[in-house]
């Protein structure tokens, strides 16, 4: 292994874009850094003239690499050799020692320091340079992907491939799996002296994540706005299903929320003043965000005692993806709906769209039904934060307030941090997503599956458990979703079998009824002290399995109503089903078949007109009112379907 000495060599000869350029002799901070000149020079940043149009160009690039561009770094800067280590870090905040070896966190002082927020990591650079008089910050995005090229055109700065032995991707050099971070400078540096820029740890950028600008830029500093910030470089976190070096190419953009702090990311440092660039402007808006009315609309169809069914698969009235869509919107896989009718009487559908359910990409979809629209608009983007399983989302609605919740998973879709954010102008725009539990929290959960606004305004949030699904637990918020708090009932437990994915409700006394994914009859739970106790009940439905979620409303005329799959034939035929209850969920007078492609990860939601509409995967959505739903026929209480 080359020592810092042998890599730092004086006047070492470097080839940026057309230039030549001379790299100075390194220098030691304060804190023993070792910060290697980087000169100033042109590169083309970014991978693509378009995002990937096919299955095969998304297995190369990403879509936010696109369109690859031109860039000037027109002035010199000092950057870290390596990502700040432990050591380094902690005479800064020394408290962060007691981090060490969490969850397989760096233990040792030559290790990276991870479990650092984007705050956090600012707030070091600037305690740096009020210690040494000099200006210390992040590297810009930019700046960051030149030197890591460090002047080569290749996916990697090694060539076309980059192995086990040249960078840690979770792997030992014997090709045996070891997802764990190692001393910093432990693997070769690239030609121009900096280690780890592949793999070991993710490195915090400057930059808000945004979409790339095709025309040529000098020392851009990325968007005026988002919602994540800038990841780079990938670390030894190895997906399920995906090539670990992919992540790790020069040219990928991953990026956090800026309070999320995890194991997996740590940063370095650069040392100059920050270009006096101006940002570029915030993203536009999807479409599903764009027009959007803020008065209430008209009821477009009064309740009354007449019937009607409107199925949306027909004449082409849903929701579209075009065929060659790969990210931010998927057409190969859409899954795992939810629903909300907001304020203005629109009703906002949306779901999960990837190629697979545990790949990094997973990202957001939504489509928009404008109030006394008969069609829905094409699908936008409606939640990514890149390189992160953005999985599980549920709308709530709480009088004027869309509330969305959905995980930041690192793990597939486990290893999660619960996220909210909530928008009060019928989904325009909305709040900066926060964390309302995290991944590391002993309580920790998993995928929101439902939620409801209690009688007295507690909001409740039905979860899958963390790793493997573990437990199924309720989080509420008495104060609007400021603080919340994990409830100690664990649902799988009672239900006394591998039960997940909750659709849950309030019944007029207070207590909840929950429907759980299981064995035959689909196992009901009730609790009277919101989740903190469960106890089963008869189930007069059938038990349901892989790709099916039930969903439960309390409708306005205080009914309940039950969608979920006849996977036994013996209820309706088969199919999809409804079932409507008048006594809180005692008896079910009213069960017919949806005549409807509607089916998979389900979603329920009613508007003011009494519309109720019922919202499945891969964008089949169907709606009726409750006078078709009394034309169904009764179900008997505790008997087995």
């Amino acid at each position: 292994m080359p020592s810092l000495r042998e890599v730092g060599v004086c006047a070492l000869l470097i080839t940026v874009g057309h230039q030549v350029a001379i790299a100075s002799e390194p220098v030691t901070n304060s804190l023993g850094m070792t910060l290697v000149r980087v000169e100033p020079g042109e590169f083309v940043m970014g991978s693509g003239d378009a995002p990937p149009r096919s299955q095969e160009e998304a297995l190369e690039r990403d879509w936010d690499e696109a369109p690859a561009h031109r860039v000037r770094i027109s002035q010199p800067f000092l950057l870290g050799a390596h990502e700040v280590t432990n050591a380094q870090y902690e005479q800064f905040d020394p408290e962060h020692k007691m981090l060490r070896g969490k969850f397989g966190n760096a233990n040792e002082d030559d290790e990276p320091a991870t479990y650092v927020t984007w705050r956090q990591a600012v707030a070091f650079c600037d305690w740096l340079s009020k210690r040494e008089g000099k200006p210390y910050r992040l590297p810009t995005e930019a700046e960051w992907e030149f030197a890591c090229r460090a002047g080569a055109t290749t996916p990697f700065s090694t060539g076309e491939q980059l192995s086990a032995e040249q960078a840690n991707l979770g792997l030992e050099r014997d090709g045996k799996r070891k997802v764990a971070a190692v001393a910093v400078g432990s693997y070769p540096p690239n030609a121009w002296g900096l280690c780890d820029m592949h793999g070991n740890v993710a490195e915090w950028c400057l930059d808000w994540h945004g979409p790339y600008s095709a025309e040529p830029q000098a020392d851009p500093v990325g968007r005026a706005d988002g919602i994540a910030r800038v990841v780079r470089g990938w670390s030894c976190n190895r997906p399920s299903y995906q090539a670990a070096a992919f992540f790790a190419r020069s040219a990928n953009r991953s990026g956090h929320l800026p309070e999320d702090a995890n194991v997996y990311t740590g940063f370095r440092v650069v040392q100059a003043e920050l270009p006096a660039t101006r940002p570029l402007p915030p993203a536009e808006p999807p479409l599903h965000q764009r027009d959007v009315k803020q008065t209430p609309a008209r009821p477009s169809r009064p309740d009354s005692d007449q019937p009607y069914f409107i199925d949306y698969s027909k004449e082409g009235r849903g929701p579209t993806i075009p065929p060659e869509a790969w990210g931010p919107v998927y057409a190969a896989h859409n899954h795992f709906a939810a629903s909300v009718v907001c304020p203005n009487g629109d009703v906002l559908a949306m779901w999960y769209t990837c190629m697979g359910e545990a790949d990094r990409q997973l990202a957001q979809a939504a489509s928009r039904l404008r109030a006394g629209a008969e069609k829905w608009e094409p699908a936008s983007s409606f939640f990514t934060v890149p390189d992160v399983n953005c999985h599980a989302p549920v709308l709530l609605r709480d009088g004027g307030r869309i509330y969305h919740f959905c995980t930041q998973s690192l793990h597939g879709w486990d290893y999660a941090a619960n996220v909210m954010r909530h928008s009060d102008d019928s989904g325009a725009t909305w709040s900066k997503p926060e964390i309302i539990l995290g991944r590391d929290d002993p309580d920790t959960l998993s995928q929101p599956c439902s939620a409801f606004v209690a009688q007295d305004g507690t909001l409740v949030l039905a979860c899958d458990g963390d790793q493997g699904h573990k437990d199924e637990r309720v989080m509420t918020s008495g104060d609007k979703g400021k603080t919340w708090h994990v409830r100690q009932g664990d649902m799988r437990k009672a239900a006394g079998a591998y039960a997940i994915h909750p659709a849950i409700v309030e019944r007029s006394d207070r207590t909840m009824l929950c429907w759980l994914r299981g064995p035959k009859p689909m196992p009901l739970l009730v609790s009277r002290d919101f989740g903190d106790t469960w106890e089963r009940r008869d189930s007069p439905f059938p038990g349901i399995g892989v790709g099916q979620k039930a969903a439960a409303l309390k409708l306005a005329s205080g009914a309940i109503l039950l969608m979920s799959s006849d996977t036994s034939k013996e209820l309706v035929g088969g199919g999809t089903f409804v079932a409507l209850s008048l006594d809180d969920g005692e008896t079910w007078p009213h069960v017919r078949k949806v005549e409807a492609p509607v089916g998979g990860y389900m979603s329920l939601a009613q508007s003011d007109d009494g519309t109720v509409y019922l919202i499945g995967s891969r964008m089949r959505f169907a709606a009726c009112n409750e006078a078709w739903l009394k034309e169904g026929g009764p179900v008997q209480s505790g008997e087995e379907n």
